[in-house]
């Protein structure tokens, strides 16, 4: 495959003095239709019905959100959109019974966020330019370890999931033996996830994707958005990953 250019002539990166803040557009509009075929008359669980609700409630909340221009900001605000995008795409995949596809994702969301977190908080100007051209080399667990001492997290919460659910996440993603001993059936080749499993799946999903959001929001300065925020999150289940 020949390699990936980077588009210089993006104008978000042109220097400060060239930058306006930029609205958060939301998609909602664009993908209403396809969450509204995946809440069909279909036989979803609860927990995928809560899901689908805070997928559209993050939606239309972030809607319109302005964002601070600098560099920094545009390339954590990238991360953290990404990851809605990738929590709305769990829905859509678990309303087609595309289970491996969501477990496999659930790795992907998690660096989405950690990695805008980590831009935001914790990485310097040199890192910054690293990023652009695409030679960061820290692990994932080393942009962990760098944001909770930031933020002086003595919960260590994200290193929690991380200890208790990486490798598997690691495994669903690159078709390891938990992915594959899940395709086979009794005389066939298919799917057999557990509920429970898929269940816990959208609730981390759900759990990281208020945290993307709720980063926007911060960063956007709506201090007016923080209540409703935590509000529904607590509403939510109070699901941490």
């Amino acid at each position: 495959m020949g390699s990936t250019k980077v588009n210089k002539n993006n104008k978000a990166f042109k220097s400060d003095s060239q930058r306006l803040p930029f609205s958060l557009r939301s998609s909602l509009a664009k993908r209403c239709s396809h969450l509204n075929a995946a809440l069909g008359p279909q036989d979803m669980s609860t927990e995928y019905e809560k899901y689908m609700d805070a997928v559209f409630w993050i939606d239309e909340t972030t809607s319109g959100l302005v964002i601070p221009a600098d560099e920094r900001s545009l390339l954590a605000s990238g991360c953290f959109d990404v990851a809605l995008e990738h929590q709305a795409a769990i829905g859509l995949l678990y309303s087609s019974q595309l289970y491996g596809s969501v477990m496999s994702i659930l790795r992907v969301l998690t660096e989405s966020v950690v990695r805008g977190l980590w831009i935001l908080y914790c990485a310097s100007d040199i890192e910054l330019k690293k990023f652009k051209k695409r030679k960061i080399d820290k692990s994932f667990g080393t942009l962990v370890s760098e944001y909770e001492s930031k933020i002086d997290d003595k919960d260590f919460v994200l290193s929690k999931f991380k200890g208790v659910a990486w490798k598997s996440m690691n495994d669903f993603t690159h078709t390891g033996f938990m992915q594959v001993s899940r395709r086979h059936l009794p005389g066939k080749i298919s799917a057999d996830y557990d509920a429970t499993e898929l269940n816990h799946a959208l609730g981390v999903a759900g759990a990281l994707g208020f945290i993307a959001a709720g980063q926007l929001v911060g960063m956007a300065g709506r201090a007016d958005l923080t209540q409703p925020f935590l509000d529904k999150m607590q509403d939510y289940g109070n699901v941490q990953p």
